[in-house]
């Protein structure tokens, strides 16, 4: 009986015309340029960006540790120094 055909595993997509982190990194600090007032947990980012999870934490923790953004107390991503009520 032959052998069950392994499920090919795909990999993980990024946004279209993005090539590496330095294109990914300036397309969300785009992001938070046009909407100063976003603020996304790592699941919404993740989702939104279509990346995967660990890929997103370092993309998120970078640009906290570079300053452009901020983690607030309930673990929304924000940009440094823009108010945002309630996050």
């Amino acid at each position: 009986m032959p052998a069950p055909a392994a499920t090919p595993v795909r990999p993980a997509r990024v946004l279209p015309g993005l090539r590496d982190r330095d294109d990914l990194l300036a397309r969300i600090r785009g992001e938070y340029l046009e909407m100063p007032g976003l603020a996304l947990s790592l699941d919404q980012a993740q989702r939104l960006w279509n990346l995967p999870r660990q890929e997103c934490e370092r993309i998120l923790d970078a640009l906290v540790g570079s300053g452009f953004l901020a983690c607030t107390r309930l673990g929304m991503f924000v940009r440094a120094g823009v108010g945002c009520a309630g996050a």
